[in-house]
């Protein structure tokens, strides 16, 4: 505790906020050139007239020029934290403050002015030490009133330090958030914040409270190096690059803004190579650039997750129904609330090209269960409960040999091969009324499957075959399709058109 009674911060926290400050530029002055032949008087005259007219560049220049020429007088200082602070440059003004305060320690003015400064900025504990002395001044100045305001700051300022130096950054943030209801200008209390909803995963925080930050430091690198890691945790990696360019324009050689922008462009390298393979149909280039993209920071689950969900689709395409699950419930394990569907849907895509039926009943069900009004969820589960009662039935990919999701080329290559091997001519007379079955079941699967509307009305479960069911026999005609057996055909032979 002070003199005062207040919380005082730790020494060595201390230390590390002067060193903040100092790297900040809170100490800064500028530095202008000034005319040769320009008075002290007219120089300030000019620069009072500035900040009466409401041209506070202009007044910090012409204010500038006299401190330099009279760098000892505690009042040039003081005119130039009212032009900073017109022009809500906090810091300037807060050093012009401490400048005049170590000049002339009995400047009451300054004193109270820092008071009210300090507790806006979120200088509390500085504030604490300013009223104590203010105190024992003037025990009956207006300023005085702050006191609770800055003893209940500084504690909540106490408190975050601690829950900081602890990791428990939930605690962190309610107690910055409890000091920034005192200290509503304080941009370093504003970046506190940020940092502590960045480890709490909570982004959209941090993107709120680092842009606040930037507005009143248009050039804090701190602020546009947290909001650009924000943005980069929310996938959204050209916002995230935008910042990271502004902070390397204030200081190009900043070593941790540098290590951000480099390691997302080279995610982004490999994820444009892998979707200009994936556009050509080289898939298995595609999956190696994804992977590789992944690997580049397999903790970025906004990035990993939906890469995951494109690597199991690539997978299903090449008919790898096993790594394609795999690679879908990986996705779905990543933190990242906006792929959850999403991954849900691909493990049930994969598990119904891999014919495991009950398993993708079940992935569907849990689909529509996380969002009941989701169409792709409700009409997977409806397939998945169609290609399982047909799986127990005749299932005519089953019979051409072909996933449910084979493409119609794919459908009538594989009857190509199918009615040619199992043509009744080309066997012996002992298997021909066997080929004859398998003929008749494959020429009914191709005349369904290779109608786009019959085939639709199969996979909806709907009865394609006039028999009142999904399947039917290797006689049934397939919705009005007659064969015509080969007993009553030359040799037994068969006729038979490729569309």
């Amino acid at each position: 505790m002070g003199e005062s009674g207040g919380p005082v911060a730790p020494a060595w926290r201390i230390g590390v906020w002067v060193s903040l400050l100092i790297a900040w530029g809170w100490t800064t002055t500028p530095s202008y050139a000034e005319p040769a032949t320009a008075t002290v008087g007219k120089l300030r005259s000019e620069a009072d007239a500035a900040l009466a007219t409401g041209q506070f560049e202009k007044g910090v220049k012409l204010y500038s020029q006299v401190i330099h020429k009279e760098p000892d007088n505690e009042n040039n200082y003081f005119k130039r934290y009212r032009a900073y602070l017109r022009s809500r440059k906090y810091k300037d003004a807060y050093s012009d403050l401490s400048t005049a305060l170590r000049i002339n320690a009995k400047f009451t003015a300054a004193l109270k002015k820092r008071v009210e400064l300090g507790l806006q900025i979120g200088r509390c504990f500085e504030a604490v030490g300013d009223l104590s002395r203010l105190k024992s001044i003037d025990a009956t100045a207006p300023e005085l009133r702050h006191e609770d305001a800055v003893q209940q700051c500084a504690q909540f300022l106490q408190s975050a330090a601690d829950f900081e130096q602890r990791s428990d950054w939930r605690n962190a943030r309610n107690s910055l958030a409890s000091a920034l209801q005192y200290a509503d200008s304080s941009h370093d209390l504003l970046l506190h914040r940020a940092h502590s909803s960045l480890n709490l995963g909570d982004f959209f925080e941090a993107v709120a409270d680092s842009g606040r930050a930037i507005k009143i430091e248009s050039d804090s690198i701190a602020a546009l190096e947290i909001r650009g890691r924000a943005y980069y945790h929310l996938g959204e990696h050209e916002h995230a690059l935008n910042h990271w360019r502004q902070a390397l324009k204030f200081d190009p050689e900043h070593k941790s803004v540098k290590g951000h922008y480099r390691t997302v462009k080279k995610l982004e390298k490999l994820r444009k190579s892998a979707e200009a393979n994936e556009a050509s149909g080289q898939l298995e280039a595609a999956i190696k650039d994804w992977r590789a993209a992944i690997a580049v920071d397999d903790t970025h689950h906004a990035f990993a997750a939906p890469a995951l969900i494109k690597i199991s689709k690539a997978l299903t395409r090449l008919k790898r129904w096993d790594d394609a699950i795999r690679a879908a419930e990986d996705a779905s394990k990543r933190h990242h609330e906006d792929s959850r569907m999403d991954a849900q849907l691909t493990v049930a895509e994969a598990l119904l090209g891999a014919e495991r039926y009950d398993e993708c009943v079940r992935a569907y069900q849990q689909a529509v269960e996380m969002d009941a009004k989701d169409p792709r969820a409700n009409d997977g589960l409806r397939k998945a409960k169609v290609a399982l009662k047909q799986s127990k039935e005749v299932d005519y990919y089953k019979v051409l040999g072909v996933s449910r999701t084979a493409s119609g080329k794919e459908i009538k290559k594989a009857y190509k091969e199918k009615a040619l091997k199992n043509h009744p001519d080309k066997v012996a007379a002992e298997d021909r009324d066997h080929a004859e079955q398998e003929f008749m079941k494959i020429a009914q699967a191709y005349e369904i499957l290779s109608d786009e509307e019959t085939r639709r009305k199969y996979d909806r479960g709907e009865d394609v075959t006039g028999q009142g069911g999904a399947g039917g026999g290797p006689h049934g005609g397939p919705g009005g399709f007659q064969f015509h057996h080969p007993q009553n055909m030359r040799h037994g032979g068969f006729t038979f058109h490729f569309r």
